[in-house]
């Protein structure tokens, strides 16, 4: 168990996939992870939601992929791009546990009609303790001021994914952490 326990720095928001290119090109780590806010064609309010990973590829490269999700967004209203911070070289199937907790958590809160990858949205197959930050590019926290529909404000700043002994599925959150 203690193999899965991951801590995810969170970086952004970004504004456009130009601006993850430039930030990311700069820094001395790679991101594995990222986060997708936005609206879809026609939409006047209803946001969509969409985790992803990238294994060996930065993730503004995975975005420019063809037929990625990234082109159903007709309004970008925020990126954000993750790393592991307590792992120096992340495996694919950390990442995809990862990715896999976040996004079925997010589909549980916000509903699985808003996360556009739905394929992914059941919780993974061990369990699983995931704690996120979230950074501003600057290095300053993320928390001055941010919507209640963003994405550091919906998803739990810890998710324990957890197995019990029956075999049953049981998922805890601690939305937000305090200062004290």
């Amino acid at each position: 168990m203690e193999n899965n326990v991951y801590l995810v720095k969170w970086y952004g928001p970004f504004e456009s996939q130009e601006d993850v290119k430039d930030w990311e090109e700069e820094q001395q780590f790679k991101c594995s992870l990222y986060l997708i806010q936005g609206k879809l064609k026609y939409a006047k309010t209803r946001y969509k939601y969409y985790c992803g990973m990238s294994f060996k590829r930065f993730v503004y490269k995975r975005l420019k992929d063809k037929n990625h999700h990234i082109s159903d967004f007709e309004r970008l209203d925020s990126i954000y791009v993750g790393c592991l911070a307590n792992i120096k070289h992340p495996t694919k199937n950390q990442i995809l546990v990862i990715e896999n907790t976040i996004t079925a958590s997010l589909a549980y809160i916000v509903g699985k009609d808003n996360i556009l990858n739905e394929i992914n949205t059941l919780f993974p197959w061990e369990s699983v303790f995931v704690i996120n930050e979230w950074w501003k590019t600057t290095g300053e926290s993320v928390w001055s001021r941010q919507p209640k529909n963003t994405p550091p404000n919906i998803i739990p700043d810890v998710l324990t994914y957890h197995i019990n002994d029956e075999g049953e599925n049981e998922l805890y959150c601690c939305k937000k952490l305090k200062r004290i």
